[in-house]
This record gives C-alpha cells, structure tokens and sequence, in this order.
C-alpha cells in the first residue's frame, strides 16, 4: 500500500512538472516567423511597396496613388495595428484585397505581415 502511495505522488509530480514545463519546450502556434513572412511579403507586397518598404516597387511607381512608404516612422505611427490589419483586409484600389477572394490570407498570415513591415519603420 505504502509503495501505491509513492508512486502516485510521484506520478503526479512528473505529470504536474510536464504541464509546467510542456509550454517552454514547444513552439507557440502563434509565433512570429520572421523568415516565412518575409517570403510572404515579397511574394505579395514588395512588387508594390518595394523590397525595402519605401513604396518603390516596380509595379507601385506606375501607380497613380503611390503605394505608403513603410519606412516613414510619423506617418507608420498614425496607425494602429488594427488598423493596417483592417487595410489588409479590406484593399482599396489599387490594393487587393487580402481578406477574402483569391488573394485571400489567414488572419494569422496578415498580423505576421503588419509585424514584419513595422520593422522597415525602425
């Protein structure tokens, strides 16, 4: 009976000390993928608003409207995250739209895109 005992103490302890333990040992499923992203934005967001983020890239500079310059720290400081988030979503000509239709990203994609070009404003 004693042995029961002490086996189930310490099986709850190993148990309780995976719990502890098991969330610093896995990456978060909602961890920032600097690398990924930045394929993301090339893919979708540089051939516009440029490599660089400037709003010089080759199809932004035959655009009437020209693409917002992400490395303007004032201008990038007016918006909350939401709000690019929200702009993300909806488009607005010439921007697609990146909330739904065939251009369509997770919302876990887009908040990783905000992240990443909050960067060219630093």
């Amino acid at each position: 009976m004693r042995n029961f005992k002490l086996g189930t103490i310490i099986m709850a302890c190993l148990f309780t000390a995976g719990l502890l333990l098991a969330p610093s040992m896995t990456p978060s499923a909602s961890a920032y993928d600097e690398v990924a992203t930045k394929a993301l934005y090339d893919d979708k967001c540089a051939k516009c608003h440029g490599l660089t983020g400037k709003g010089d890239g080759k199809k932004g500079k035959t655009l009437k409207k020209k693409p917002r310059d992400y490395t303007d720290k004032a201008k990038m400081a007016e918006f909350t995250d939401q709000e690019l988030i929200d702009q993300t979503k909806e488009g607005k000509k010439p921007m697609p739209s990146y909330g739904s239709g065939k251009n369509q990203l997770s919302d876990e994609q887009i908040t990783d895109l905000i992240t990443y070009i909050r960067t060219f404003a630093k």
